[in-house]
């Protein structure tokens, strides 16, 4: 009876030691269409012809010392063909151990008149799904690893199996640090009171859950992010086999629709608060003229006196408050310079400690890398202090007996157009959560000052922004953002380096005088009390430091911590009156008294913008 012909011939290797089953094998297959390799006894021939067939019959007891299993074990690793066992052993423990192989099928000896072609149809078209779902779950693995999206893949015991690499920026595990993990401690999520984790919830209800908007995720080094995310159940038609978690950082957007809020509401506060000003001045001016002409036509002893004295105080305060409502709704015009924020803190240091009082305790940590910002340094003087009273007062009143006080700073990339933008973060966290934090900049909330209102002015002026939310451990943080200068060297003059200058000088008085004549002259002037606080800021000092102007004594000090961070770092010494030393100053020395002209010359002498020669000389009167 003729065999049917097979809907496709395939190359089939055979690998049998009984030479007369192998011969009726290969027989039989040729009688079909197939083209037979082999066939072959032992497991060298085997991996030898493997490369060039496409289905394996494998016999599993064969010759030498690897059998039939172990022999298909590492064509599978090797070449990811089928394989269809041949054995007249069925027991279980060989059926078991087979198992392990992933064999395409089995057929027992001797072989029935259709089994061979039936096995073969089988397993290649078992062969193909495999490879069909092996390259779907390629392509879905690379979208997944890719997609700018995190996305966590949790069984249905909530256990994680993976993480792209977006998921591991955010959450801090890698891959294989997550893998098993409980989904929930991977990926640490901050619900608002009562809500639930949404992977749980997901798979409740079986459809997807989306987050809260109020959800913040806490990475494993403890940064914290705004997200937006959904989870989602993965169900095949009988049971639910686990679920996938994506979420993207959305607190730039966050940030940006605070920050539109806040900008509407103080921008409509203003107009109004401009335009009832206009329309109450004149009234109150009127009450006030009217008031001081009446007081004139009463005597001293008046009975009316008292009362007509309480109504111009009223009116007189009425004014004020006025004048305060004009002001806020009118923005004021600075005059913006390129400012260092860590050394507005510095100089603010004993103002902020004072505002603080004994009772709180207060730190100031300012980062090296903060940089400088374009801003009106009395403005910003006055936004940083309203904060910092803003803070210590919310403490105050909120009947602590104590508090924490934190101003730190750091520089921030933010998304912005397509682009990432570099700001100076200037923060301030406070051991006192408010009770509405997010209107704490509205006019009704900020006080009868409006000091508040007026930081968003200036923040919105220099192109940042500033917005408050409760801290980590329930308390408040504040943030003002500053654009951050481009980290390029200042010009002066014909493309000119500026250079900067560490002058150590006990006089305030000096250090202020001198501070605007070298800024005049085009260099940048760091100014110290002493060696210590030298020390500190060039440590702090984001760029070089070229020339150190100083005593003797503190200038080494000075050197000696320094010279690792600035190795260009080179020292003008100051000569006191009465010291003994030759009659002419050697070139990095300059004696008391000297005009503001004459340091400037020996200065640009010892940088190399001069050329040798005497100083210029300039009248007694000028000398400090």
């Amino acid at each position: 009876m003729p065999h049917p012909e097979p809907s496709r011939a395939y190359r089939v290797l055979v690998v049998e030691d009984e030479g007369l089953i192998a011969h009726d094998i290969a027989r039989r297959l040729e009688a079909q269409g197939h083209e037979v390799l082999g066939p072959v006894s032992t497991a060298e021939e085997a991996l030898r012809l493997a490369p060039n067939a496409e289905i394996v019959l494998m016999d599993i007891r064969i010759d030498g010392r690897r059998d039939g299993i172990d022999t298909a074990l590492e064509i599978r690793a090797r070449h990811r063909l089928p394989v269809i066992f041949l054995t007249a052993h069925a027991d279980r423990a060989t059926l078991d151990r087979a198992k392990q192989a992933g064999p395409f099928g089995y057929i027992v000896k001797p072989l029935g008149p259709s089994s061979l072609q039936t096995g073969i149809e089988m397993a290649i078209a078992k062969h193909r799904v495999e490879r069909l779902l092996e390259e779907r779950e390629a392509w879905l693995r690379a979208v997944l690893v890719s997609i700018a999206d995190a996305a966590v893949v949790a069984d249905a015991e909530g256990h994680v199996l993976l993480l792209n690499r977006a998921a591991e920026r955010a959450t801090g595990y890698t891959q294989a640090e997550a893998e098993g993990r409980p989904v929930q401690n991977v990926v640490s999520l901050h619900l608002p009171e009562g809500d639930f984790e949404p992977v749980p919830l997901a798979l409740l209800r079986g459809e997807p859950v989306p987050f809260d908007r109020h959800t913040r995720l806490a990475s494993r080094d403890g940064r914290e992010m705004e997200v937006d995310g959904f989870a989602a159940p993965v169900r095949s038609a009988q049971e639910v086999l686990g679920a996938v978690l994506t979420f993207r950082d959305a607190s730039a957007a966050r940030w940006e629709e605070r920050q539109l809020r806040q900008a509407q509401r103080l921008e409509a506060a203003g107009k109004l608060a401009a335009s009832a000003a206009g329309e109450y001045a004149s009234l109150i001016g009127v009450m006030r003229k009217q008031t001081e002409l009446l007081l004139q036509q009463f005597g001293e002893f008046s009975a009316t006196r008292g009362a007509l004295e309480g109504i111009h105080r009223a009116a007189i305060a009425a004014g004020e408050i006025t004048r305060r409502l004009e002001a806020f709704g009118a923005r004021q015009v600075g005059q913006p310079d390129a400012l260092s924020i860590n050394a507005v803190l510095r100089r603010m240091a004993p103002l902020i400690e004072a505002a603080a009082g004994g009772h709180i305790q207060t730190a100031l940590r300012p980062s090296p890398g903060a940089g400088k910002v374009k801003a009106d340094a009395a403005q910003l003087e006055g936004a940083i202090l309203s904060l910092v009273s803003h803070a210590c007062d919310a403490m105050t009143e909120g009947g602590s007996a104590g508090g924490q006080l934190l101003v730190d700073t750091a520089r921030v990339d933010l998304p912005h157009g397509g682009r990432s933008v570099a700001y100076v973060l200037l923060s301030i966290t406070y051991s006192m959560a408010e009770p509405d934090i997010e209107r704490l900049f509205d006019p009704a909330s900020s006080g009868s000052s409006l000091a508040l209102a007026q930081v968003h002015w200036l923040a919105a002026e220099c192109g940042g922004y500033v917005s408050a939310r409760s801290g980590a451990s329930g308390g408040s943080r504040i943030e003002l953002l500053l654009p951050r200068l481009a980290d390029q060297v200042l010009l002066t003059g014909a493309g000119a380096q500026t250079e900067t200058l560490l002058l150590v000088e006990a006089s305030e008085a000096m250090r202020m005088e001198l501070h605007n004549f070298f800024e005049a002259a085009g260099y940048n002037l760091i100014e110290a009390a002493d060696a210590d606080e030298a020390v500190a800021l060039g440590e702090m000092h984001e760029g070089p430091l070229d020339l150190v102007v100083a005593g003797a004594k503190q200038a080494g000090e000075v050197l000696r911590h320094l010279s690792g961070l600035h190795p260009e770092l080179r020292a003008l010494c100051i000569v006191e009156p009465g010291t003994q030393e030759p009659s002419e100053p050697a070139p990095d020395q300059i004696r008391r008294p000297f005009t503001e002209r004459e340091l400037l010359e020996k200065a640009e002498r010892l940088l190399g913008k001069a050329p040798e020669g005497p100083p210029t000389a300039a009248p007694a009167a000028a000398r400090v």
